[in-house]
């Protein structure tokens, strides 16, 4: 009798997979209650955090009361999602950090969605877990970041290009297109998605017949629809966010170094996890293996593209390690689906263990940043606590000389004073140390600026400022205790009074 034909192994690793067990419906429930729980205890966290806000998150906040289709540092998506949270709970810095949490919450909820339609519920549950537990996210959770709203919009995309996969849908379509362009909006690094869609194919045969179908060209249409007013806003301002955005990448010095790439992916195993980041290059490894399903390829071709770039940068100069944070959502997805397939409770269990100590303890050192000590060890909150201090310094001084406006020409400082100095009579700006486009000259100090000035410097000698105004007094120099132990050490810094602007204001040329 002639026997059936074994079919080909390449036909049965593309074939649809099965997506749900008998019995495990309580899966999302589960999710659903473990992640509601996790994000009000980190939001009661952040109601009792004692950090400042960094002065990132201090110039987003600023960005926020005047909203834009573009800035000049970053695109306008998260000053629109701090806009929002604005309205609902005012300008505290546990309001203007409280979507971070939010965000997570949904970023997990769509990583279980797509562990349970790549494999099954189980996966899907122990992705969203890891999703919500990695050290990456429990740190990025307490803080307002591109990187968090950007994670959504990834994970968001994902789940509609897996399902786009088994079959034609315009809706996913649709949804993935908006899904790339608010993405872009969020943080141009969505642009990885791009090369992952094109690995995908190179792996997987659906990847590939997928990419000839006009639903995924409706995708592009709606993805390039929702980012033209930003395309729009930077073409006609000079394409500044782009320039200033390459400038951040192409101005580091470069010198070759294969320690620095090392460092960088060490340092991975801090932003995703020890275990994550570990079967992440296991999976990386097994990639040409027969044996590795067509579903962990597709999501191997996901994380490669922002680490490999990345990685490839860090040779040539210096990287952060969040910048390839994207490779995190495919890598968390495929690790759940690697220890659920391998029945590795224990490993899990320490995977979430190990993310709830680092849960636990941060939420209880931001309770008392402002006390901690840097007598035995460095204080990791050196720059984040002393902020509201050192702007209720400055406007004393301020008022006690009758100060109009308040000037530093730090970026940095001039973020935290004005959120620390808001809603006052005077006016915060900077002395720009470079041009800047015209949309920005609003945070600029001008001529017409109301007089007299108090001018914030880290040095005491000002020779240059007497060529820009007739009159530059010095005031002396002020120190400000950081936090509320002495021994957390001091800030100082130098102020003049100034008058009788001689023309327009040229860019600070410094000390």
């Amino acid at each position: 009798m002639t026997q059936p034909a074994s079919p080909a192994i390449d036909d049965v690793l593309t074939s649809p997979q099965p997506r749900r067990e008998a019995g495990t419906g309580s899966y999302l429930a589960a999710t659903i209650v473990i992640l509601a729980v996790l994000t009000i205890v980190r939001i009661i966290g952040l109601r009792f955090s004692m950090t400042d806000l960094f002065y990132d998150e201090a110039q987003y906040w600023s960005w926020s009361r005047e909203l834009a289709l573009g800035y000049y540092t970053k695109p306008p998506l998260l000053a629109w999602v701090i806009a929002a949270a604005r309205h609902v709970c005012g300008d505290a810095e546990w309001c203007v950090r409280a979507p971070s949490p939010l965000f997570y919450a949904a970023t997990s909820l769509l990583t279980y969605a797509i562990g349970r339609r790549l494999y099954d519920e189980r996966a899907g549950f122990w992705a969203a877990l890891l999703t919500a537990l990695a050290t990456g996210a429990v740190f990025s959770a307490r803080i307002i970041s591109t990187d968090v709203p950007l994670l959504f919009f990834w994970s968001l995309a994902l789940l509609a290009y897996v399902n786009l996969l088994d079959a034609p849908s315009r809706r996913w379509a649709v949804v993935l297109g908006a899904s790339i362009g608010l993405g872009m909006l969020a943080k141009y690094a969505m642009i990885y998605f791009l090369p992952g869609v094109a690995l995908a194919a190179l792996f997987s045969k659906r990847a590939r017949r997928m990419l000839v179908r006009s639903d995924v060209w409706l995708a592009l249409l709606v993805a390039v629809v929702v980012l033209a007013p930003n395309i729009i806003w930077n073409a006609s301002n000079g394409f500044a966010t782009v320039e200033h955005t390459g400038d951040l990448v192409l101005g580091e010095p470069t010198h070759l170094s294969i320690m620095r790439t090392l460092q960088f992916l060490a340092g991975q195993f801090g932003v995703f996890g020890p275990i994550e980041f570990t079967l992440m290059i296991y999976a990386l490894v097994r990639l040409g293996s027969p044996a590795t399903a067509e579903q962990d390829r597709i999501l191997v071709a996901f994380f490669i593209p922002a680490l490999a770039v990345v990685a490839g940068f860090a040779f040539v100069a210096k990287a952060n390690d969040n910048w390839a944070a994207v490779s995190f959502v495919s890598g968390v997805v495929l690790t759940a689906a690697l220890l659920a397939r391998w029945q590795a409770k224990w490993w899990m269990a320490a995977t979430v263990a190990f993310g709830l100590v680092v849960q636990v303890a941060l939420i209880g050192a931001d309770a008392v940043a402002d006390r901690l000590s840097t007598a035995s060890f460095h204080n990791p909150y050196k720059r984040t606590i002393g902020m509201r201090q050192y702007a209720d310094a400055v406007g004393a001084v301020a008022r006690k000389v009758g100060a109009k406006t308040i000037v530093t020409d730090s970026r940095a400082d001039f973020s935290d004073l004005e959120y620390y100095w808001r809603d006052r009579p005077e006016q915060v700006l900077w002395w720009r140390r470079i041009e800047v486009p015209s949309f920005s000259l609003k945070e600029a100090l001008t001529q017409n600026s109301a007089e007299p000035v108090l001018f914030i410097n880290g040095c005491d000698r000002l020779d240059a400022v007497r060529k820009v105004y007739a009159v530059a007094q010095p005031l002396g120099r002020f120190t400000v205790p950081i936090g509320s132990v002495a021994t957390n050490g001091e800030r100082d810094f130098y102020a003049f009074l100034l008058s009788g602007a001689r023309g327009p204001i040229p860019p600070f040329s410094g000390c």
